[in-house]
């Protein structure tokens, strides 16, 4: 039987056999499953070379729709008008129209009614009711581009006396009816003076007719003050109702009247005419 100091020293020695292999094992355990820990990598020596200078970016060329691009067309110039190139006297001004292809004044202002000056530079017509009932109109000179003056253009106006250039080629009805201030007037040669075109203007004193003219319209000088007409040797026709209630006392012709007044066709109600004696 061995001694107590001998087993204690034995086992001992087992003890450290089992703990070495315990030691191993769980060593051999944790490098199996990866849990040993990895050393780090060395790091590379520091290089000496100075790194090349990096290159500039390049900038994309512009396409080819952005550098064929033009610049954004300048707008329509406005189309001329009929009127433009037309002179209005200094302080003055007019509004105009084509009518069936015609220039036509449709309404005018002005500073001096004693002396109304008009447009000049293309033919135009003076337009229907234009200066109707403008009482501050006393005096107007109508210029040789007029060519055509419509219906009641001056119709109850303050007119006092008026001329119509030989320009004037129509006359339209009632241009100068109801102008109780008109005591003279004057139409050139204008073939047809226009129905009614002095009724009822009660101050109007004498009318000259000159060379053109061919007929007298239906009333044109009804219920008129006319006294004194000269009539052109071009004169065929007296409508109606031309003289009817006027008070015509004398006529003014370059020949033999008697002998004319049997070659016109005269209508009804115009006895003024007929008993009205040649000066």
């Amino acid at each position: 039987m061995a001694p107590a100091g001998q087993n204690r020293r034995l086992a001992m020695k087992w003890r450290t056999v089992l703990c070495t292999a315990l030691f191993l094992c769980g060593t051999v355990l944790l490098s199996a499953c990866g849990g040993g820990e990895v050393p780090a990598p060395a790091e590379p020596p520091a290089s000496s070379e100075v790194p090349a200078p990096s290159q500039p970016e390049e900038v994309p060329a512009p396409s080819e729709s952005a550098s064929s691009s033009e610049p954004e067309p300048l707008p329509e110039p406005e189309p001329p008008k009929p009127w433009d190139g037309m002179v209005i006297p200094e302080g003055c001004k007019a509004e105009w129209k084509i009518e069936q292809g015609k220039l036509v004044l449709v309404s005018y202002e002005f500073t001096n009614g004693a002396n109304v000056l008009l447009p000049t530079g293309k033919p135009y017509s003076i337009g229907a009711n234009c200066f109707m009932k403008n009482w501050k109109l006393t005096g107007i000179t109508i210029p040789e581009d007029v060519v055509e003056i419509q219906q009641s253009a001056f119709q109850e106006s303050g007119l006092k006396q008026i001329y119509i250039p030989a320009s004037v080629k129509e006359l339209k009805n009632d241009i100068f009816a109801d102008c109780h201030s008109l005591t003279t007037a004057t139409i050139e040669n204008t073939p047809m003076t226009g129905q009614r075109i002095f009724a009822r203007c009660k101050a109007l004193q004498s009318v000259q007719l000159g060379e053109g003219v061919i007929r007298i319209e239906e009333g044109a000088f009804e219920h008129s003050g006319l006294k004194k007409i000269t009539l052109p040797g071009t004169l065929s026709n007296v409508e109606k109702y031309a003289f009817d209630y006027c008070n015509l006392k004398t006529i003014v012709y370059n020949g033999d009247w008697e002998a004319k007044k049997s070659t016109l066709t005269i209508g009804e109600q115009n006895e003024a005419l007929l008993t009205a004696t040649q000066s």
